[in-house]
């Protein structure tokens, strides 16, 4: 989990406070307490990949350090070029997976940078033959998996610990994406709904809200 994500967690944690403070208000509403049951089941999944993928990393050698500053520069555009390549093609489940910046890559930890890396590098290969087209060649698929290697025998030489997979990399990005979702086009609709009624309810969910926003 990268620190972006990890914010996010913080103050969807802060959602999942007001809501389960409130239960007695959306409760008796059955599409209102469903869309909080899902939302609170997306909250512990990720949390759950989330345990399993942290590493402590400390120190940076200079070699690690360059290794990690060019995988995160070839990356992180490669995937700009997937995210316009899966915007074009409403692929919600595509441009979730290469939602990552040179920052994201750049100054996670480094089991984190490189299974970000390598899940970008996955769904390049996947979709190889589309993405000529937006500026993504062999030669670029290449230099990234050289690069991904060089990094990795950086953490090695390091003394790095391994942890979590690319899959689950992947599988929290999704995880993400639809936890937004689901505030953004369900309950923070519904809780708009109930403003004129519990209008105290409505403040607090808001105020959490913001701090997603942020």
């Amino acid at each position: 989990m990268n620190k972006r994500q990890s914010n996010k967690l913080n103050s969807y944690q802060s959602v999942k406070g007001v809501l389960e403070d409130n239960k007695s208000i959306y409760e008796p509403i059955t599409i209102i307490k469903q869309s909080v049951e899902n939302f609170l089941d997306i909250v512990k999944e990720i949390n759950k990949i989330g345990t399993r993928t942290e590493m402590d990393t400390t120190g940076e050698t200079s070699a690690k350090i360059v290794a990690k500053e060019k995988l995160a520069t070839v990356a992180s555009s490669l995937a700009a070029s997937a995210a316009v390549f899966a915007f074009e093609r409403s692929d919600i489940e595509l441009e979730a997976s290469v939602a990552y910046t040179y920052s994201d890559i750049r100054y996670a930890r480094d089991m984190e940078s490189f299974q970000m890396a390598s899940a970008i590098e996955v769904e390049l290969l996947s979709n190889e033959a589309e993405l000529v087209d937006y500026m993504v060649s062999p030669e670029n698929l290449a230099e990234l998996h050289t690069l991904l290697e060089e990094f990795e025998d950086a953490m090695e030489s390091k003394g790095g610990v391994k942890s979590g997979s690319v899959a689950e990399t992947r599988k929290l990005s999704i995880l993400f994406r639809v936890a937004d979702d689901m505030l953004n086009k369900r309950l923070d609709r519904f809780v708009a709904r109930l403003k004129a009624d519990h209008q105290t309810f409505y403040d607090a969910y808001n105020n959490a809200r913001m701090s997603i926003d942020l």
